[in-house]
């Protein structure tokens, strides 16, 4: 396959900066920070021997692009960064089809499943990792990384002054962690694709035995339909016997109580008809006797007063007899009423009895027919349940293709390319003891008033020329100098090829160095004093 070799650029122009700086003062000014950056040895009570530059080299960190779903993802070519993906691990979806198809067929092993089953994908079973090696997926370092890539160069020739570091990656590597990649977001695609199959299959099951249970449920109004029709036609039969009965009862005790009440009644006016004439003699007595006295007829008077006082006690026969009769109507009434109400009651019991039978079907119907809608209710509700669980896990997983398919660069690429990122690295010597440092990629600054301002403040100006140009990127070469000191076979690794291409040990490197301090002494970015002791310090290093 064709990989396109492209080259970052090690320096930046600032907003200012009109003219890119030439690769003299480029390669002078990482002479004088590193420099800078060296040990002076001394000591008050120990004394250390001062640190050499070993090797001062600029080295080209590789990176592979590579085109994946109409973005490009970026690769460390070293190995020294990769991407760990954390994901759910997710229930067995295999054994939980198995078991649902398996239990499918009958209600009571389905119903059994469910409730059995009910939190099977309640939880995770736990946590997972799936580390992509040489993946950066980090947003900083990548905005960073591909905000260079616009002033990426096409390597084309081999260029003798660099190191070029071969990838650890290489192109097989990537397609393996790529495959590793595209395997992951296959299996994360086949859960949502079982997922789905089993709500699917849910739902269909489920359905399939409420729809049973629904004529299961029409089934037993039918049959208990004609039954009842039945039982219903006898009992209203016997109802309108009873009632008939019952209703002749009450009308024969009503008659009998009317009649009695008629008789005494009757009495009434007879005995209101003797009050009035009893109180009409009473009067006329009463009359009588003054008349008798005034006739001076004692005998007489002495015989209307017999007749008054005989007059009154019949009076008073009346008004007792008057009252018993009253209280007779009261008490026929009474018990009219009362044997009215047993008869009633006696009918309410005697209906319940009649309808004991009819209600004692309908309540085996009823009971029937709840049966059976708490199984459907059961079963949908189960499923429901379920389907929410199986639902949110759909959901988890899709938003882990969502974030997997937005992995990556928005550009669209169709070749492998290998991008080399430079950067200086200085080997320093104090004895047996190396150390190593990685000198980023910058923005080249200008001489600005605030930079002439600042510069006054401490020594060498030289120091504020390059800024840092990314955080994210300086952070991964701080730990490829790391890695150098820690790993012995890096360390020879990159040593042999730093070694070669050595800045201070080629004659036109050096001089192209010997140019650049020229340049920077008369940009002021040296002061004359610094401009001679950079040369010393170059001609020092002379192999």
């Amino acid at each position: 396959m064709e990989v396109v070799r492209l080259l970052l650029p090690f320096t930046v122009p600032s907003e200012d900066q009109e003219i890119p700086p030439d690769r003299e003062k480029e390669l002078a000014t990482m002479f004088c920070l590193a420099e800078i950056s060296r040990d002076k040895g001394g000591g008050l009570i120990w004394k250390k021997p001062p640190e050499e530059i070993s090797f001062l080299t600029e080295v080209c960190y590789p990176f592979w692009l590579v085109p994946w779903r109409r973005r490009t993802l970026l690769f460390d070519g070293l190995d020294i960064m990769s991407h760990t993906i954390s994901f759910d691990i997710l229930s067995d979806a295999g054994i939980f089809i198995h078991e649902m198809k398996g239990s499918a067929d009958k209600l009571e092993a389905y119903s059994a499943f469910l409730s059995h089953n009910l939190n099977y994908f309640g939880e995770f079973s736990g946590k997972g990792q799936k580390t992509i090696k040489g993946l950066i997926i980090d947003p900083p370092f990548t905005k960073d990384f591909f905000s260079l890539l616009p002033k990426a160069g096409r390597i084309n020739d081999s260029f003798s002054d660099r190191a070029f570091l071969s990838p650890l990656r290489d192109e097989s590597a990537v397609k393996a962690s790529l495959g590793e990649l595209s395997n992951f977001r296959n299996a994360l695609r086949e859960d949502v694709k079982n997922l789905k199959n089993i709500v699917k299959t849910l739902i269909e099951t489920t359905e399939k035995h409420i729809d049973a249970t629904n004529k299961e449920i029409e089934e037993t109004h039918k049959r208990f339909e004609i039954e009842i029709a039945r039982s219903k036609s006898d009992v209203m039969k016997k109802i309108e016997e009873a009632r008939r009965e019952y209703d002749q009862k009450i009308v024969s005790v009503s008659e009998n109580t009317r009649h009695l009440i008629q008789d005494l009644n009757q009495e009434l006016v007879e005995l209101e008809g003797n009050k009035k004439r009893l109180t009409v003699w009473a009067e006329q007595c009463e009359s009588e006797i003054p008349a008798a006295k005034a006739r001076q007829d004692e005998a007489e008077a002495v015989r209307w007063r017999q007749e008054l006082e005989k007059c009154r006690e019949e009076l008073l026969g009346v008004d007792k007899r008057f009252e018993e009769v009253n209280r007779s109507i009261e008490k026929a009434v009474s018990a009219r009423d009362l044997e009215v109400s047993r008869l009633k009651s006696e009918y309410t019991s005697q209906m319940e009895i009649i309808m004991a039978d009819l209600k004692k079907t309908e309540a085996a119907r009823d009971s029937e027919v709840q049966m059976h809608e708490h199984t459907s209710k059961s079963l949908e509700e189960s499923t429901s349940a379920m389907i929410s669980q199986i639902n949110r896990w759909i959901e988890l997983r899709n938003l882990s293709l969502v974030k997997l398919d937005t992995t990556g660069y928005p550009i669209t690429r169709r070749k492998y390319a290998l991008v080399y990122l430079p950067f200086f690295l200085a080997c320093y010597k104090q004895d047996l003891k190396k150390r190593y440092i990685a000198f980023p990629p910058s923005i080249v600054n200008t001489m600005t008033g605030v930079t002439k301002i600042k510069g006054a403040l401490r020594s060498f100006k030289i120091r504020m020329l390059l800024q840092e140009l990314s955080t994210p990127i300086t952070n991964l070469l701080n730990r490829f100098a790391d890695l150098v000191d820690q790993n012995r076979m890096f360390e020879d690794r990159i040593v042999n090829a730093c070694t070669k291409t050595n800045i201070l040990k080629t004659r036109d490197l050096r001089r192209g160095i010997e140019t650049g301090l020229r340049g920077l002494r008369e940009e002021e970015w040296l002061s004359e004093k610094e401009f001679k002791l950079f040369n010393e310090r170059l001609e020092k290093t002379k192999p």
